[in-house]
């Protein structure tokens, strides 16, 4: 069986291990979802939610979404993030973050130029990386993990698909494709005006929640009752919203 592991560090190890969870799941009869394990972990990642939701480690433009998402008897979510800013002290990073990287600035809502300069200036070398948003959570049934990753890929979150298969759910990540990375420091010295990286940070930040906020919408009107969505109005609202962010 597979399982979901921490030591997927680069791409290509993201991409063999999504391949072979789809290859578990074509096995047919083999794959099967336990409806008790299934729900003992359930009942874990949501004591766990609220936990760590009460001390303040969730973010909170995204709770609403996870409280809702939960509702559902057949998905439970595992972990989240609403998209960030982060400035990291390290002089080349990569994909899995790599040798020597340090985290000295997280924020996920728009920053000032104020805080990224104070952040800043007590290191060498620091880069700026932005990231949109991401959910990982657990489905019952590959129908239902199916029809999750067609709901991501129609808001926007084209790089979302199934990450992992267990007895305990069929592990979806759903994982939007802003993405920027600026050096604004090395060796010592500005590279980058900061006043225009965190206007341009901002701006990817903004249409990354944006899109999250689809995905919340579409999840509602298919599942949860909610009011339907006009797909192709938020589409071309989300169009004339990034247009208007870079001119």
């Amino acid at each position: 069986m597979f399982k979901l592991r921490k030591d997927i560090l680069t791409a290509q190890g993201l991409a063999i291990e999504r391949r072979n969870a789809l290859r578990t799941l074509r096995a047919g009869p083999n794959v099967i979802v336990d409806p008790e394990v299934f729900a003992a972990r359930k009942r874990a990642f949501l004591d766990r939610l609220e936990r760590e939701a009460s001390q303040g480690r969730v973010d909170e433009d995204i709770y609403p979404l996870l409280r809702r998402l939960n509702e559902l008897p057949w998905l439970y979510t595992t972990s989240s993030c609403s998209g960030r800013i982060l400035l990291a002290s390290v002089r080349t990073p990569s994909y899995s973050k790599g040798k020597g990287f340090v985290p000295i600035a997280k924020w996920h809502r728009a920053v000032t130029a104020e805080e990224v300069h104070r952040a800043v200036e007590p290191h060498g070398d620091v880069w700026m990386l932005v990231r949109g948003g991401i959910l990982h959570v657990a489905v019952s049934s590959a129908r239902r993990a199916y029809e999750l990753i067609s709901l991501a890929h129609k808001t926007g979150h084209k790089h979302s698909g199934i990450i992992a298969v267990n007895r305990a759910g069929i592990i979806v990540e759903i994982l939007g494709e802003e993405r920027l990375d600026i050096p604004l420091k090395l060796g010592g010295r500005e590279v980058a005006d900061l006043e225009a990286a965190t206007a341009a940070a901002n701006n990817v930040l903004l249409l990354a929640k944006a899109r999250l906020a689809f995905l919340a919408g579409m999840i509602e009107a298919k599942y949860l009752g909610g009011p339907p969505v006009d797909e192709e109005s938020i589409r071309r609202a989300l169009r004339a919203l990034s247009r208007c962010l870079w001119t």
